[in-house]
């Protein structure tokens, strides 16, 4: 697990030389080594360089850069965790080892003239940039976007550089403008979809692919492998206890993530199985729950769960006013960005760095195996004759408990819009009538497009408006939410965490079935729950309801959000993209507690500190008020 940065031609020649070393912002992502290497073939020019968080073959001959300018150089970061049997692979086409690691198994897969079709065999989490002896740049992500790339481009469309995070391209001057696209889009979804980032010359490399681009221009890339069908599927039970046999494997200890829901739960009854005796890690809030927030405390069943596989638990008391750290928050993941587990995992990953240098965690199964509400909306949804679905919206003006208030509004705005919307309509913190008032300058069309160009795709080809939005969610949602904020979260404390859930087996698994057979009623994910609880989770951790992680982001800001909105409403956001009125009014509907818009009034703190941050050069006031302030206890 590992941070690169790649300079082509004029950037790689004219750093700025108060930075000597572009990879210094990505130190967090590798404090065991870092390499350089410069390469020159007369019309072009390349240098890379490259931080490393040793977790296979720990001894300096896996370090990067790594090969020759005769064959080609790689930086990579990532695990192959089916690396062995692609080494006994290519040791039957006669190619020699020197490393035990994987980054050499990599290399030399992707020098092979078949290497798009290996990469199809690959089981692993990678991004890589290969620069071969003429010139030629090859680079890639894995299927489902689990490690980040980022590519920057000049005004011609030149590639101009990679990197594993953002930061050091804008140290280098290479980010140009700021997006307000990609901010209105953090505030509406409180992730930014990809390819965007929030800068105009800075793109998220798509995920599943292998593209390249040819010296000494770099002005043209074309595909060289994109991820095609999953491997044949074996029964999910199965399909788990490979992923996790493989992904335990490590020259370093390894811990797990335990929340006591039912993704975590399963990980730990597997390792348990391969001897597994800790660390592990949960979650408890340091202040006593509040009433108004729409979790449950997992700490209960997260020690509960430990007793039951015998497993030593390390409990992380967290601080759980997420108000004070949206600066850290902002910096931390990068694009616009407002969603508060980001929080709760810097906090856990930092607690177990001195303990455990690899974490295994539960993530990714609900985009998977339709685990969210959503699915089921959108499952009843397409059951309906499309003619009778405005009338049916009308149900959203019968009064309902205020605690299913929301999901009745949802439905009903659901009901009134067709199914290209409902990809991007479940995943909105606002309706289509109220973003016309909240961003007058960046419209709902700009800010869905990606959404419906997705799912589009899907519907015109016969897909089903569940299959549509799976899609969406496998495509935009879990690379641009779930696992940017995992990568993020973990490597700021130098820790690698792995997503067993994701390994290709169990995502051969989750892909053999169709949408439909995912989803029942009232029972998100039923394929795989019945699979876990055969395989050993206990029932009153498979019936308990599922609420991710908690963050009593409404209570806190019922209780200061008058006090930080009087300062945070003055940012120039409000001037440059949303509209300040507007705002006011949705702030005061849920400090006044009329309505529940805590995490859209949240996502407003956090786009006005990343524009702070990123457009007005530099933290300022409004960082000033959100770190600053001293909440009191909660309760």
């Amino acid at each position: 697990m590992c941070g690169f940065v790649l300079l082509l031609n004029r950037t790689a020649r004219h750093r700025p030389p108060s930075h000597p070393d572009p990879c210094v912002a990505l130190a967090h992502r590798g404090p065991d080594a870092d390499g350089h290497l410069d390469l020159d073939g007369g019309s072009w020019h390349a240098e890379l360089h490259f931080r490393r968080l040793a977790v296979v073959d720990l001894a300096s001959r896996s370090n990067q850069p790594f090969g020759t300018p005769e064959r080609g150089v790689l930086v990579y970061n990532g695990e192959i965790y089916n690396a062995p049997q692609l080494r006994e692979l290519l040791r039957g086409r006669r190619v020699a080892f020197t490393t035990e690691g994987d980054t050499e198994v990599l290399y030399e897969l992707l020098l092979q003239p078949d290497a798009p079709r290996l990469l199809d065999e690959v089981d692993g989490m990678f991004a890589f940039a290969l620069v071969l002896p003429d010139g030629e740049v090859r680079y890639g992500r894995d299927r489902l976007g689990v490690k980040p790339l980022y590519t920057a481009s000049d005004a011609a469309g030149r590639l101009v550089a990679l990197a594993s995070e953002i930061e050091p391209l804008r140290a280098a001057g290479l980010a140009g403008e700021a997006d307000p696209v990609a901010v209105a889009q953090g505030a509406m979804f409180l992730w930014t979809p990809p390819p965007r980032t929030g800068w105009q010359r800075i793109r998220a490399v798509p995920t599943g692919t292998m593209l390249a681009t040819r010296a000494p221009r770099y002005d043209e890339v074309s595909p060289r492998w994109r991820a095609g069908p999953t491997g044949p599927a074996e029964d999910i039970g199965t399909a788990v206890r490979v992923s996790v046999a493989r992904q335990l494997r490590a020259d370093v200890r390894v811990g797990l993530l335990l929340s006591g829901g039912l993704d975590s739960t399963w990980l730990g009854v597997e390792m348990a199985r391969h001897g597994f005796s800790g660390p592990s890690f949960a979650a408890r809030p340091s202040t006593p729950a509040v009433g108004g927030e729409p979790f449950e405390d997992d700490a209960p069943y997260a020690a509960r769960v430990a007793r039951r596989l015998s497993l030593p638990l390390t409990w992380v008391d967290l601080d759980v006013d997420v108000l004070r750290r949206i600066p850290e928050l902002v910096v931390a993941t990068e694009v616009p960005f407002g969603d508060p587990a980001a929080v709760v995992l810097l906090q856990l990953a930092r607690a177990a760095r001195g303990k455990a240098t690899v974490l295994l965690s539960g993530l990714g199964v609900e985009e998977l195996f339709l685990g969210y509400e959503r699915y089921q909306a959108v499952w009843l949804l397409q059951r309906f004759p499309a003619w009778a679905r405005p009338a049916l919206g009308a149900t959203s003006a019968v009064p309902a408990a205020r605690r299913y208030r929301g999901r009745v509004d949802k439905f009903g705005r659901l009901l009134q819009l067709g199914a290209l919307d409902w990809s991007w309509a479940t995943q909105a913190y606002y309706s289509g009538r109220e973003w016309a008032a909240l961003s007058p300058l960046v419209g709902l069309d700009a800010v869905t497009e990606r959404h419906r160009e997705v799912a589009g795709t899907v519907l015109n080809a016969g897909g089903t408006p569940l299959a549509a939005l799976a899609e969406c969610d496998r495509r935009l949602f879990l690379p641009g939410l779930n696992l940017l904020y995992a990568d993020r979260a973990s490597m700021r404390a130098s820790v690698e965490l792995r997503v067993p859930f994701l390994g290709e087996p169990v995502v051969a698994a989750a892909l053999g079935a169709v949408a439909e057979e995912q989803v029942r009623l009232g029972d998100g994910k039923a394929r795989f729950r019945a699979a876990a609880v055969a395989s050993g989770v206990p029932q009153f951790v498979a019936r308990r309801p599922k609420t991710g992680f908690g963050a009593p982001v409404r209570s806190l800001l019922r209780e200061h959000g008058v006090r930080l909105w009087r300062e945070v409403r003055r940012s120039p956001l409000f001037d440059d993209v949303f509209d300040r009125r507007t705002a006011d009014r949705l702030v005061a509907e849920h400090v006044q507690g009329r309505r529940d818009r805590g995490l859209a009034v949240f996502g407003l703190l956090c786009a006005a500190a990343w524009w702070e941050r990123n457009v007005m050069a530099g933290a300022g006031r409004i960082t000033d008020v959100l770190s600053g302030y001293e909440a009191a206890a909660v309760g």
